[in-house]
């Protein structure tokens, strides 16, 4: 019988990241999709926050520009994306979230999938079978098999040692598998949301003064491209009641001309046409009656020509929160939409499912490698990761439900006072500024989580932050290289200054002492961090590695946003921290003050991964 490591049912978004991230720790997956081309249809559009950095770091990040682009603002309107925003959010130029990256994409998620098929498909240590329906699973003894028919209808066998359910909320894996087997389902989440809406994918052509001589704003001297601009505005919008609830903006490359329109309707039956439905949504908001100064238009209403919008798509879906109530059995485990689905309020769902493989992948890898990778063992990491999943679920469903209410209910008394809030720190520094919720759930990472993959005790589960760096061999790059390009899974940061060399000594020492398996950590996988730059006519036996000078990156064409600084990757630590126990997953194990700590935070990395004596 054919056997693999990791048996991915599913070639989606999370399936996909899962497949790439186990080939970074040397595991082989294969991933059964049942379709045999990608869906044209773009689904999702939004990425935001790490899932950008996840894709950075899967060895994506320069096709982004080809699949989508940074969101300049999201803007909430009362009734219409035509009516000026009641307010606005601009902190996509900022680096609130200290990862050096832009904080969102919007995408086309064919072009997304396309790109990460080409990742596996170079990669020796992934297989991508498509055509193949999934038809039954069975045990032997502690090994998953996979029963599926290939494209040609041949039923064929697979066993491997894990299975993953990356198939979405109606795949076989839950529904099938896990649902009668283990009463594994999906339940109400921490978001209380169940609507139907209407969501449409519009494509459009410019119209210009030989294709459309009669438009009234050519003689006011509009460019198509002006024209374009003015009826479908850049950003993300929101539009509130009175009127229809809606999520309206542009998304993948702006080439592409790509539109998603999405609005509520509540009342929706099968009797409805959806497509009329949304002729009456959108025509009054692509309709100009005044000018971009208030003013009535002097040429009376003008509306976007109806022949220059294509509509690729426009159907009903149910929009709602939920997670399952256990995210694994045994040896069965599920991500992405097979584990939860949100409402498109704050572009949570396919990052939510990036976030589930790229934290589960380098358990896998543990569990793989290590030479007593029992029952115990087992359950202590992947129940670490659900119970960390949870949280992360939990602070996306936070996230979706602050932009839901805006959508759904408007400038209510509740934003009016945060908004009234937010004037006042503006103008009186003094005044304590209210943390944003994404910036606050980064910054505090899993910390809240209990018996997560980390040591509370020695301050453990924060985020790292991502800056610039270099050293004197090597030239600018991304800080998360620094975890990623070990041949451990854990890392171990030596942050210091002047003279650290007696600090590498001693984490020498300490890893030494501990004697971790190589899998886990080793003396190869140390790394040194200093905020300062080192002499270069100093000892150059260590590697160093240093901010980079913002006007140097900036000479290099490298786009540095406000807020950045170099003094962000300390300053998630303590101010005393030397060494840094970095999970691959940009997530601390433990921060150490001295060799004794980290000798002792060494030994509870190898208690969490001993078996039962």
């Amino acid at each position: 019988m054919e056997s693999t490591d990791v048996i991915i049912v599913g070639a989606g978004p999370a399936g996909l990241a899962l497949a790439i991230s186990l080939a970074r720790f040397n595991v082989h997956s294969v991933l059964l999709e049942k379709e045999l081309e990608i869906t044209q249809d773009p689904r999702g559009v939004y990425l935001t926050n790490d899932a950008v950095r996840i894709l950075w770091d899967l060895g994506l990040g320069d096709c982004l520009e080809q699949i989508g682009h940074e969101p300049p603002t999201v803007s909430f309107h009362t009734s219409s994306f035509a009516n000026p925003p009641f307010h606005m959010l601009d902190a996509f130029g900022s680096d609130g979230f200290w990862q050096a990256l832009p904080n969102a994409i919007l995408h086309v998620q064919p072009m997304l999938e396309s790109a990460m098929r080409q990742k596996v498909i170079e990669s020796p240590l992934c297989d991508l079978r498509c055509g193949c329906k999934v038809v039954g699973k069975q045990q032997d003894r502690d090994s998953p098999i996979i029963e599926y028919e290939d494209q040609n209808g041949v039923s064929r066998t697979i066993k491997g040692s894990f299975v993953v359910g990356a198939d979405g909320k109606k795949g076989i894996v839950r529904k099938h598998f896990l649902e009668a087997s283990a009463g594994i389902k999906q339940v109400n989440g921490s978001y209380r949301y169940d609507e139907t809406w209407v969501a449409a994918n519009l494509k459009f052509t410019v119209p210009m003064p030989e294709t459309h001589p009669e438009f009234p704003l050519w003689k006011f001297g509009f460019t198509p491209e002006a024209v374009y601009d003015l009826f479908w505005p850049q950003g993300w919008h929101f539009c509130s009641p009175p009127g229809k609830a809606t999520a309206a903006g542009r998304f993948g490359p702006y080439s592409e001309r790509l539109w998603r329109h999405e609005f509520a309707q509540d009342d929706w039956n099968d009797s409805m046409n959806a497509e009329e439905l949304l002729w009456e949504n959108i025509t009054p908001m692509i309709t100009r009656k005044k000018d971009s100064s208030g003013k009535p238009s002097p040429c009376g209403e003008v509306t976007y020509p109806r022949d220059c919008i294509n509509i690729l798509r426009c159907r009903p879906y149910r929009f709602t929160h939920k997670v399952v109530n256990k995210w694994y059995d045994d040896r069965t485990i599920l991500i992405g939409d097979a584990a939860h689905v949100f409402p498109p309020f704050g572009g949570q769902g396919i990052a939510s499912g990036f976030r589930d493989a790229h934290q589960l992948a380098w358990r896998i890898s543990l569990l793989q490698h290590l030479p007593k990778s029992d029952k115990e063992v087992r359950d202590r990491l992947l129940g670490a990761w659900a119970r960390e999943r949870h949280q992360g679920v939990k602070d996306a469903a936070a996230l979706t439900s602050m932009n839901g209410r805006l959508c759904n209910q408007g400038n209510d008394i509740f934003f009016w006072l945060f908004r009234w809030y937010s004037w006042i720190v503006e103008h009186i520094p003094i005044m304590p500024r209210a943390p944003d919720p994404m910036s606050a759930a980064e910054t505090r990472g899993y910390k809240p989580v209990i018996d997560g993959f980390f040591s509370t005790e020695f301050g453990g589960g924060g985020r790292l932050a991502q800056i610039y760096v270099e050293s004197n061999r090597q030239p600018p790059m991304l800080s998360d290289r620094l975890i990623r390009h070990t041949d451990t899974v854990m890392t171990l940061l030596v942050i210091g200054t002047g003279d650290y060399k007696s600090l590498v000594a001693e984490a020498r020492a300490s890893v030494r002492a501990v004697n971790l398996d190589q899998s886990v950590l080793s003396e190869n996988s140390i790394r040194v961090f200093t905020p300062d730059t080192p002499s270069t006519h100093g000892d150059n036996t260590i590697e160093a590695y240093f901010p980079t000078p913002t006007q140097k990156l900036t000479d290099m064409g490298v786009t540095i946003k406000q807020g950045y600084s170099a003094s962000n990757y300390l300053r998630r630590f303590k101010p005393t921290t030397k060494f840094v126990i970095a999970r691959p997953d940009f997530y601390t194990f433990a921060l150490a003050d001295n060799k004794e700590e980290l000798v002792e935070c060494l030994k509870k990395l190898r208690a969490c991964l001993q078996g039962a004596s």
